[in-house]
């Protein structure tokens, strides 16, 4: 019995110290999917090509040509909500990726489900 309650010891002694720690994000999470320190997976680098090429021209430089200025998106997943007052959730980005908003143009017929998808992923890491 005494070596049954040592080994139960035991067991939660080494138990105890995991319990605070937080879980690596998943992709159903709205975190960052990995350490900006990590190798990017496919999809994220399939990401940031679409961004480079979609994105990147509004979002990273300054257009004299526009009134108000595209969102830097740097950081996007670690706000509380977007520049437009929407929660900064995936879904959300997703809506404003296919519909647009604003000067921003939709990408619905221009963006295959896997791109918004990969460009998203691509925004997690940003």
């Amino acid at each position: 019995m005494v070596r049954g309650l040592l080994l139960t010891a035991f067991l939660a002694a080494l138990c105890l110290p995991a319990c605070g720690k937080k879980q690596p994000a998943d992709q159903h999470n709205e975190q960052p999917s990995q350490h900006p320190s990590e190798q990017p997976s496919r999809a994220e680098l399939e990401g940031q090509w679409l961004y480079q090429n979609n994105c990147a021209e509004c979002h990273e430089t300054q257009q004299p040509d526009l009134h108000k200025q595209p969102p830097n998106l740097h950081g996007l997943f670690r706000r509380h909500s977007l520049p437009s007052g929407a929660p900064a959730t995936g879904a959300q980005i997703r809506q404003t990726i296919l519909e647009g908003r604003g000067t921003m143009p939709a990408f619905d017929q221009r963006l295959r489900e896997q791109d918004v998808e990969n460009l998203i992923s691509f925004l997690r890491r940003l």
